[in-house]
């Protein structure tokens, strides 16, 4: 790896400057007070060496998120940890690194530069485009927010050594996209799908801005009156490409030109486009060497020319005739080669041809069409004698590649680059920019690369945050886990665990995560075991569409003994589901969804039951209940706080409530209260309560939005704000940091997997 030997380089060079180029002594390698110890430590530093020495070990935790390649959300809905392994549960297919949708890719193989020597951009929401600073820099855009865990909206300066420009900067707009960008001179122009600029209405879908600051250059103000998809130029002009019909007053659709030097539309530039879209341009040639600006879009046409045509710069059709029969996405230019990429299936008016073409730069008849690229094709770029593609593919040329590969030219070879993205990269697609040394720049609208497939279960190091091999499949989501010393209580909806037969619940041995034969046999419908707690001689486990467990009947709700794990008297019987279950002193309390326990079919959603057989205790009440489902609760001192579906229990209470286990009833409804459904409620010996869910707002304050930590010492909400974009499920403490886990894939401004690492004070 080039960028590793360099910076090893680097560092020996630094190394032997301090000590005036005198070799290091390695007569004591573990004497800290010796040039061989500090020497030996910055190399275990530069390699992110943790085998066993006398030499100082660095926490270069990367932490890996959780990601789901197909439809559905992804989540970590449970979390618990193993000496220095980190366990988690939930519905997702990929780890991977939480890098943000701008990468660093080594060309050789698609790896990402390590965050210790190229921090991660963890650009939050989707970037559409990049180009070159043409100083080692980078202009990203899109429809982001965050950059580095800085404010930026949709535009970004990256500076070499992969470090976001603290002074270039845009007006804050949630609704801007942008889609293309060209720079010239101390100008950068921005074209995209945004209405004003700062307020200012006469400023839409193409600006010009100071290259340095960000400003914006009032001067150019075209009033174009749709989005602008693509610039191109050909230094004295620059050609805009959209959806447009009108620009500079001008009726133009689709296809423009304008003259640096006039400050002018040319109005004599008129191809004549009448319908559909234009996405992207290339400046390039025809075959007797003249400028051609090549079009490509969505029912993009020229009559009859549709879905892509060229133009020579005075806007005359020229007679280059692909006729491709729908949608082309991106168009490159290699010697007389042009490759179209896109939503197709034919070209020449009847050569089959999927998604990726190549054709000449004379007529447009077709090189080659076998490329068999199995999805859509949402971007190309050649950059030097590599094409890089991106879009909804998992093979081209009968070699896997998930969503982005590279060909060699004039090969066309399937080179060794797979970057190995988790999903479907969509029109606009990722743009590849050189980055020098080996390295480009890849920007898309996927949050992680380098993914790992792990199926609803994955054990994480805790020192490099990356997953462990060896760890088994599951192959439907997991609910909840527990681990008691060398065991591993999971539940969830799976039917499949590794290969064996194993419904709703399992117990692994640690620490290799092998099935326990005594494992018990779970039986019913569409089953999930939905939360498990225990006590000293007992495991409770709570769920719904369970009817026998071990052959004998146990609706929804069942224990086993902690020593052998064979099942237990203790059987509440509940009709519905069981969504909760927590261990209190002589006392197991359930919260569900139920409408009966113990077959009574009148206590409903929220009650305790005794250790022994599961019988009903009339605790907090016989008769007054939440008026919807108890989802979670936890023990808080001498309090269980509940959450839920719920928003009266007999009167008041709005989602969250608090049962005192001293007076026996209910605490005020003013001492916690939500707007949306609690989906999650855990606790923690510094007083810490941790409450996740659908909700906004929590006690009136619209800072804790899904997400808040209340204290229970102070009886106040932290003011610290998690900024999570979606519900925290899950949460583990570790030396002295917590995990939180869930549906969430931004917080703290910053780009996470449903999984990240607090002190609570970023």
């Amino acid at each position: 790896m080039p960028w590793l030997r360099s910076t090893f380089i680097t560092y020996c060079l630094l190394i032997g400057v301090f000590f005036q180029c005198k070799p290091a002594d390695l007569s004591n390698a573990c004497d800290a007070k010796t040039d061989s110890f500090l020497l030996g430590s910055i190399i275990r530093y530069v390699t992110g060496d943790r085998s066993p020495s006398c030499l100082p070990s660095f926490d270069f935790q990367d932490l890996w998120g959780v990601f789901r390649g197909t439809s559905g959300f992804q989540s970590a809905n449970a979390i618990t940890s193993f000496n220095e392994q980190i366990i988690i549960g939930g519905n997702f297919q990929y780890l991977g690194p939480s890098t943000g949708n701008v990468v660093y890719l080594e060309t050789a193989n698609g790896n990402i530069l390590p965050n210790r020597y190229c921090p991660y951009l963890k650009v939050s929401g989707a970037t559409y485009t990049a180009i070159s600073d043409g100083s080692g820099g980078f202009y990203i855009g899109g429809a982001f927010y965050s950059v580095q865990r800085e404010d930026r909206s949709s535009i970004a300066h990256i500076l070499p050594g992969c470090q976001l420009d603290r002074n270039f900067k845009t007006p804050v707009d949630d609704t801007r996209e942008v889609r293309a960008f060209l720079l010239r001179g101390d100008s950068l122009y921005v074209g995209g799908n945004f209405t004003n600029w700062d307020g200012n209405t006469n400023y839409t879908h193409l600006v010009r801005l100071n290259r340095y600051t960000g400003a914006l250059e009032p001067d150019f103000n075209l009033q174009v009156d749709d989005p602008v998809f693509d610039l191109d130029s050909d230094l004295d002009a620059m050609y805009i490409c959209g959806s447009f019909a009108n620009i500079s007053g001008l009726s133009r659709r689709n296809l423009a030109k304008y003259h640096f030097a006039s400050g002018a539309v040319v109005s004599s530039f008129n191809p004549g486009v009448d319908g559909g879209v234009c996405l992207d341009l290339h400046y390039g040639t025809d075959v007797a060497g003249s400028p051609n600006i090549y079009a490509v879009g969505d029912s993009l046409s020229i009559s009859p020319l549709v879905n892509a045509f060229s133009v020579y710069p005075d806007g005359t059709v020229t007679a280059w005739t692909p006729n491709v029969n729908s949608n082309v996405r991106s168009v490159q230019q290699y010697g007389n080669t042009i490759y179209l990429g896109g939503q197709f299936t034919t070209v020449n008016g009847a050569t089959p041809a999927t998604n990726l073409v190549s054709v000449n730069n004379n007529t447009g008849t077709a090189i080659a069409t076998n490329y068999a690229v199995n999805g859509e094709v949402a971007s190309l770029q050649i950059i030097e004698n590599t094409l890089y593609i991106s879009g909804s593919f998992t093979s081209i040329k009968s070699v896997p590649r998930n969503y982005v590969a590279a060909l060699d030219l004039p090969s066309e070879v399937v080179n060794a680059f797979d970057p190995k993205y988790d999903n479907t990269i969509t029109n606009p697609g990722a743009r590849f920019v050189p980055a020098g040394n080996g390295v480009i720049l890849v920007a898309s609208n996927r949050s992680t690369v380098n993914v790992t497939a792990r199926s609803n279960f994955a054990v994480i190091d805790e020192y490099t945050g990356k997953p462990i091999e060896g760890t088994p499949y599951f192959d439907m989501p997991i609910k909840s886990l527990l681990r008691i010393d060398n065991r591993l209580f999971v539940g969830g909806s799976f039917t499949n665990v590794q290969g064996q037969s194993k419904n709703a619940f399992v117990v692994l041995d640690l620490p290799h995560y092998t099935i326990n034969t005594n494992s018990p046999t779970v039986a019913g419908g569409t089953m999930e075991v939905r939360s498990i707690t225990s006590d000293e001689t007992q495991v409770y486990a709570v769920g719904n569409a369970i009817t026998t467990v071990n052959a004998a009947t146990r609706n929804n709700a069942f224990a086993l003994n902690t020593t052998d794990l064979s099942l237990t008297n203790w059987n509440p019987n509940l009709n519905g589901a069981g969504n909760s279950v927590l261990a209190v002193n002589d006392l197991v309390f359930i919260g569900g969804a139920y409408l009966g326990i113990n077959g009574d079919g009148s206590t409903f959603r929220y009650q305790a039951v005794d250790k022994t057989n599961g019988t009903k205790r009339q605790v907090p009440s016989g008769s007054i209940f939440p008026n919807a489902s108890v989802n979670t609760q936890t023990l808080v001192g001498d309090k269980i706080f509940l959450g839920g579906e719920f928003t009266s229990i007999g009167t008041g209470y709005s989602y969250l409530a608090a049962y005192n286990l001293t007076t026996q009833s209910y605490e005020p409804p003013s001492l916690l209260y939500a707007d949306n459904i609690v989906k999650y409620i855990a606790s923690y010996p510094d007083g810490n309560v941790f409450i996740g869910g659908d909700f906004t707002v929590l006690n009136a304050s619209s800072i804790y939005n899904k997400f808040g930590v209340y204290n229970s010492y102070s009886n106040a909400l932290s003011p610290w704000n998690a900024g999570v974009n979606d519900a925290v499920l899950s949460s583990h403490p570790k030396n002295g940091k917590y995990y939180l886990g869930g549906l969430f894939q931004n917080a703290v401004k910053n780009t996470y997997g449903g999984l990240f690492r607090t002190h609570l004070n970023e």
